[in-house]
């Protein structure tokens, strides 16, 4: 098993991507903020209510999912597991071909839940632990450790597209299994 840090990322990878959140739960929150604070441009997509509101609060620009992802480089699906499936049929027809499709969780890939078009990287970067952890270490200049997986590499930069995530969340700081 191979640990990679700061040091095997591809600063490359992701320059100048605009990034989607889909979700903004706990992972989703601090997904967004770790990232936006990394330099990334971030759009976050939910429905409107109350995480629209603590999204624009946070100084994150925010659309319906389906408008979020048009044009994004990278979209993260961060809902629950049980509504991804639909949430990915709602964004599929804006999604950008070529885009890396990630995940923190690979309940609905392992599961076939989700077959994404064959034109996506598909990627994981689950971080071992909750969102607040994961926002507080990052804010203390620290990380917590990720785990790093790919599903479907159609561009062949994948994987190094998934180490720039998770360094841009603060995983690298910690490690990325």
């Amino acid at each position: 098993m191979r640990a990679y840090s700061k040091k095997d990322v591809d600063k490359k990878a992701l320059k100048g991507a605009r990034i989607a959140v889909v979700g903004y739960g706990s992972q989703g929150r601090a997904h967004a903020l770790n990232l936006k604070d990394s330099g990334y441009d971030v759009v976050i997509g939910v429905r409107k209510g109350d995480s629209w509101k603590k999204a624009k609060k946070d100084g994150l620009a925010v659309a319906k999912p389906a408008d979020a992802v048009e044009g994004a480089q990278l979209v993260a699906l961060l809902t629950p597991d049980t509504t991804q499936a639909e949430n990915y049929k709602e964004i599929l027809p804006n999604l950008a071909q070529g885009a890396t499709l990630l995940f923190a969780h690979g309940f609905n890939i392992h599961f076939g839940q989700i077959k994404p078009r064959k034109d996506l990287d598909v990627v994981l970067i689950a971080p071992k632990g909750p969102g607040d952890l994961v926002r507080r270490q990052y804010s203390q200049g620290r990380g917590v450790p990720c785990l790093v997986a790919v599903a479907q590499d159609a561009s062949g930069k994948a994987k190094a597209k998934a180490l720039a995530y998770a360094d841009g969340i603060g995983g690298t700081r910690a490690g990325v299994i």
